[in-house]
């Protein structure tokens, strides 16, 4: 007799039960050698399909036949059988035993099984719903399983329905469990960017990633041109991106149309073994399909493909998000492009130096700045900022500067403009906004000033540098406010440097950059730099000393040289 053996065994054919259901049949089974004198215990669950049943046999022989038999014993009701041979069905066991084992092998797993007493009951759920059977055979010719032992049985059979469906419920609240986890980190993953196209890589990499797909890719529909472009895949090669992409294929089309996710498997699924489809939509705008596969047919289920649509549901926000983001800051770049100049107006006498650098990710534009002729030989230099961010900001420093340039066309007086200014901008601007400004106007050898509420200008002259006074608060708080001006009589080789705060509250470690730090590094670099690059080295500096720079940031730099 050989050794005992504990099952599953597999064939090509075989599908196993679940891990999770296996693991419980095989506690059962334990359960079922404790309290019965058994030489062989197996269960057979519905969702085995053809595979082999979790069990224990004392003897090869035994074990050969009922797994090929197990599936005849089956009868929906309880089965005792004294004897197998003494079976009127024992003639159909004979030729399911046979047709599985082959002739020989099967007669001597036959001689062993034939003597054998045995009892089968189906495994049934609450409410009736097969689960599987439970069968146990006995070779133990003076304890033979008899009626007596038929109720033990079945309690173990409803023992064994309860604990299936336990087990079923637990391990489908953990499976919900982990696949909400995954679609969390994964949306967390696919938001951490405002860049579209990145956006689209994250989605095709985690969608892939959720579902277990070898490939994946996400395409995007010109609705207009009826164009289709492959926007980002994930381990996709480009041939079989464009099969499975094609605005022909009645999969890809359909799911385009109807925005209905589609579940395809063996020859439907083309040159993948199964595959899924998912419009990645929020409202009524369609971003996309969603396109993962795998090249094993049948591997995705119904789970799978309404994991994949909850994927694509939460990766539309973002992507909405990226290219709402993405408009947003063009409109705002062509706002304060529009408005501002690229280099400034040339001044005899002077060197210039202009640098506006927009900050990283941020469709900012609240930075006003310019610079612009008046009263025939001289110049006027704006620098200031609107409190906020976006478009709307942007168009607000854009009025602002149209407004201080337009009143400083009949006055050389940069407090008198900026008076008007504010004016002009009481009622116009939202009720918490407010504009920090220096207005200066530029002649051969002196500067005229008047700071309300900017940060102020640095002086450089013999090596040092001083902070500009200031006349008063921003544009925009008070409705009557009256400033001043201020003359500063330039040398040759002095230098005003003017900034917004983009620069000193760069940030490290929670740490600013600081004023201080910012005078004592245009000192330095006055000496060496012109002011074009020192502006320049400026915002350098910052960039490198600082984890990120999270503001737009003007610096505008003038040195008399005669």
């Amino acid at each position: 007799m050989s050794q005992p053996s504990t099952l599953p065994s597999s064939g090509p054919a075989a599908a196993p039960p679940a891990p999770w259901r296996e693991r419980t049949l095989t506690r059962l089974v334990q359960h079922v050698r404790a309290v019965l004198p058994v030489s062989g215990v197996a269960f057979l669950t519905e969702d085995s399909g053809t595979g082999r049943p979790v069990g224990w046999f004392a003897d090869e022989d035994l074990r050969a036949a009922m797994e090929a038999s197990m599936r005849r014993i089956t009868r929906g009701r309880p089965l005792l059988l004294a004897r197998v041979e003494a079976w009127q069905a024992a003639p159909e066991l004979m030729d399911a035993i046979a047709a599985e084992l082959g002739q020989e092998r099967a007669r001597r797993a036959w001689a062993t099984f034939r003597t054998a007493s045995l009892i089968a009951c189906p495994v049934r759920g609450e409410f009736g719903t097969e689960l599987g059977v439970l069968v146990v055979a006995s070779l133990d010719g003076r304890r033979r399983l008899g009626s007596d032992q038929l109720p033990t049985v079945e309690a173990l059979a409803d023992l064994a329905a309860i604990s299936l469906e336990r087990t079923d419920l637990l391990e489908a609240e953990g499976r919900r469990a982990r696949d909400e986890l995954k679609l969390k980190r994964a949306a967390e993953a696919i938001s951490g960017s405002l860049e579209p196209s990145e956006v689209y890589v994250r989605v095709a990499k985690h969608a892939a990633e959720v579902t277990g797909a070898t490939c994946a890719l996400l395409a995007r529909l010109n609705s207009r041109g009826g164009e289709v472009r492959t926007a980002a895949t994930a381990n996709c090669p480009e041939e079989l991106a464009a099969q499975l992409s094609s605005v022909d294929s009645a999969a890809f089309g359909h799911v385009a149309r109807t925005r209905t996710p589609l579940l395809r498997s063996r020859t439907d699924a083309g040159p993948l073994g199964s595959v899924m489809h998912v419009p990645i939509e929020l409202g009524p705008r369609l971003y996309g399909v969603l396109t993962v596969g795998h090249e094993e047919p049948d591997r995705f289920g119904e789970d799978d493909l309404e994991l994949l649509a909850k994927l694509a549901r939460s990766s539309a926000a973002a992507i909405a998000n990226a290219i709402d983001f993405q408009r947003e800051r063009r409109i705002a770049r062509a706002l304060t492009q529009g408005f501002v100049p690229e280099s400034l107006p040339e001044l005899p006498g002077y060197e210039t130096g202009l640098l506006y650098a927009p900050a990283a990710n941020e469709a900012t534009g609240g930075d006003v700045y310019g610079a612009w002729p008046v009263g025939g030989e001289s110049v006027a230099v704006l620098v200031g900022d609107v409190a906020g961010k976006g478009v709307e900001t942007a168009a607000l420093s854009a009025m602002v500067r149209f407004f201080i340039e337009a009143r400083s066309w009949d006055t050389l007086s940069p407090a008198e403009v900026l008076e008007q200014a504010n004016a002009m901008l009481l009622g116009r601007l939202p009720h918490d906004a407010f504009v920090t400004a220096f207005l200066g106007i530029l002649s051969r050898d002196s500067l005229s000033y008047c700071n309300a509420g900017h940060l102020p200008p640095l002086h450089v002259h013999d090596g040092s540098a001083r902070p500009l006074d200031g006349h008063g608060l921003p544009l925009g708080v008070l409705e009557s406010i009256t400033y001043s001006s201020s003359e500063l009589e330039l040398e040759p080789g002095d230098l005003v440097f003017a900034h917004t705060d983009g620069l000193i509250e760069a940030r490290r470690s929670g740490k600013m950059y600081g004023e201080e730090r910012l005078a004592q590094l245009v000192v330095a670099a006055a000496a060496t730099h012109s002011p074009r690059e020192l502006v320049r080295a400026v915002h350098e500096d910052v960039s490198e000393w600082a984890d990120a720079i999270s503001d737009d940031a003007v610096a505008l730099a003038l040195r008399r040289t005669a």
